[in-house]
């Protein structure tokens, strides 16, 4: 269930928010909107991943770690004490940029040229660092949410 130090894991559908700052913060997580309850937990132990949940009833099944708290920055605080992993604070803005949020794939580098037709003409003027996600094709770049996520230290 770990991958690079940290465990792999599923998101139920109510975790949708927390699902994207673990993805920005580097870890591993799988989420599918569609898919909710015992159905997600399956999915998530066919693919050997902790199930992250706030289904009451699916509290104490094996490899579930059930969030008490509605917002995202106490569900990420939960997570990092109960498993007793840090992801680590990103020493940079790229390093901040290895999974793509929206469909866990890891970005690929890519330079300002193949960047140009994908994003806002502004942003590649000021911008050289660009990422696009292999899965879904979208382009990252160290925007002003990583430079947040940067200064609190990924909460």
């Amino acid at each position: 269930m770990k991958s690079d130090n940290h465990p792999r894991l599923f998101c139920d559908v109510m975790l949708g928010r927390l699902a994207r700052r673990l993805r920005l913060l580097g870890l591993d997580v799988r989420y599918e909107p569609g898919v909710r309850g015992l159905q997600a937990y399956r999915r998530a132990k066919a693919d050997r991943r902790l199930f992250l949940t706030r289904h009451q009833k699916l509290k104490g099944l094996p490899d579930v770690l059930l969030l008490e708290s509605e917002n995202t920055d106490r569900q990420l605080e939960e997570v990092r004490q109960v498993l007793g992993i840090q992801p680590e604070k990103p020493r940079s803005e790229s390093q901040a940029l290895s999974r793509c949020p929206v469909c866990n794939e890891v970005l690929k580098k890519i330079n300002r040229d193949q960047a140009r037709p994908a994003v806002p003409f502004y942003i590649y003027q000021i911008h050289n660092d660009f990422r696009r996600c292999p899965q879904c094709q979208r382009v990252f770049w160290p925007g002003s949410h990583v430079q947040k996520m940067l200064k609190q230290g990924g909460k």
